[in-house]
């Protein structure tokens, strides 16, 4: 045998192979896949869809030169929720937009679904003009943040259905790979047909376009956004990735020892540390700040100040960290001083969800999200559709299959015209 048939056998065989894994591994995570991108698809838009219907919380008119201060803030939510724990609070340099207090507390005893593991998980709207409590939501109810965790880990405790929802990612990685190696046209002629979806042909035809050439057009973003997700399924993948952009997974993060704290109760000294964050950063946009709880004996303030930079790709944001009972820095982090690694994981969740470059992304994510549910379900109907082909087919008691009937042979006898 010659070298030449050598490897078109060896190519034969071995995409035969790959289209094999291509099937059986799409069926498998297939109904992951639908059901996961069907839910980032709605949480694309959590901005916009908690803006528009909970804008009774989320906006007010009572509009004010100047905002109370924190600690302000913070006693007329703990009074209008006893017994609930409140240490983050966030908001926007936005005039009319109400600020948000969190309370979370995890179950003694958890079950199976994600909701299981919550006691409560509280987001409160405060007026930061006047310090009226404005009304809250219920995480555990909320379909948005249920569409999040939906296609997060498919509303399963986390520690099984992230790994389900991991497995499926690092599947549909190798189906987008091995589908362009189907996908790879021998010759010129055939590459413009793998560039184009025939639209007038029979739904079989088209559903394979929709699924061949739709997938070649969208391959790399859905490399891109499973990349970008599975960070939140596997430590090695992000420590990968720490370490190809050039840091040590532990060095990343690296935060200096807490103070220690004897017997720490907020008081007005978070206002001082409030009052710095903004001043060192004063085209600061969204701003999110931390305290330690009631009765800590180590931690410190937290403040990350997000704002607008035209010297960087990443999504910006200064961290600093101030002793609780000074109100002085302790610890600083400006974007500029960060690693490499630190800025991709800080805009991680911005990079996957969309939402780091505005609208134009965010198209590009919400449209991505739907054609990644599509595939599953155009690939079914194509193994669907040849498995009823070849059921279809003719077959003898013996196992040949039934030779076609031959057309009969009509002899075309030449004629001559009689006119004379």
């Amino acid at each position: 045998m010659s070298k030449r048939k050598q490897k078109r056998g060896f190519r034969y065989h071995s995409k035969k192979v790959i289209g094999w894994l291509h099937l059986w591994l799409g069926l498998v995570a297939g109904i992951v896949v639908l059901i996961s991108m069907l839910g980032a698809a709605v949480f694309v838009w959590e901005k916009e869809l908690t803006n528009w219907y909970y804008s009774d919380l989320v906006y007010t008119k009572d509009v004010k030169t100047t905002t109370l201060p924190p600690s302000k803030l913070f006693a007329a939510v703990e009074a209008a929720y006893p017994g609930k724990k409140f240490t983050s609070m966030s908001g926007k340099n936005e005039p009319g937009k109400n600020w948000e207090f969190r309370s979370f507390k995890s179950a003694k005893k958890r079950g199976w679904t994600w909701t299981s593991g919550i006691s409560y998980y509280y987001v409160v709207f405060v007026n930061p003009y006047t310090g009226q409590v404005v009304g809250h939501i219920d995480k555990k109810k909320d379909w948005i943040t249920l569409s999040r965790f939906l296609h997060q880990n498919l509303l399963l405790k986390s520690s099984v259905g992230t790994q389900i929802v991991g497995a499926a990612a690092l599947t549909m990685v190798f189906l987008a790979l091995s589908g362009l190696v189907l996908w790879w046209p021998k010759n010129r002629k055939m590459l413009r047909q793998r560039l184009t979806i025939k639209w007038k042909a029979r739904f079989k035809r088209v559903n394979w376009d929709i699924h061949s050439v739709g997938g070649f057009y969208t391959y790399l973003f859905l490399l891109f956004f499973a990349a970008t997700g599975l960070t939140w399924s596997y430590k090695w993948w992000s420590n990968g990735i720490y370490r190809l952009l050039g840091n040590h997974p532990k060095k990343v993060f690296y935060r200096p020892t807490s103070p220690q704290l004897d017997n720490w109760e907020r008081s007005n000294i978070i206002d001082l540390a409030f009052a710095d964050a903004i001043r060192r950063q004063p085209k600061w946009k969204r701003i999110s700040f931390r305290t330690p709880r009631a009765g800590r004996k180590k931690g410190v303030i937290s403040a990350s100040v997000y704002y607008d930079s035209s010297h960087s790709w990443w999504e910006t944001s200064d961290q600093y960290y101030y002793h609780p009972e000074t109100g002085k820095i302790h610890y600083s982090r400006p974007h500029d001083k960060k690693l490499l690694g630190e800025k991709w994981r800080n805009s991680n969740y911005s990079l996957h969800t969309g939402s780091i470059y505005g609208l134009p992304t965010k198209i590009i994510a919400f449209i991505s999200a739907l054609f990644f549910a599509t595939l599953p379900v155009s690939g079914f109907l194509i193994w669907w559709g040849r498995k009823k082909k070849k059921k279809r087919k003719p077959i003898q008691k013996n196992g040949a299959k039934k030779p076609r009937s031959k057309r009969p042979v009509v002899k075309r006898v030449a004629t001559t015209r009689n006119d004379e």
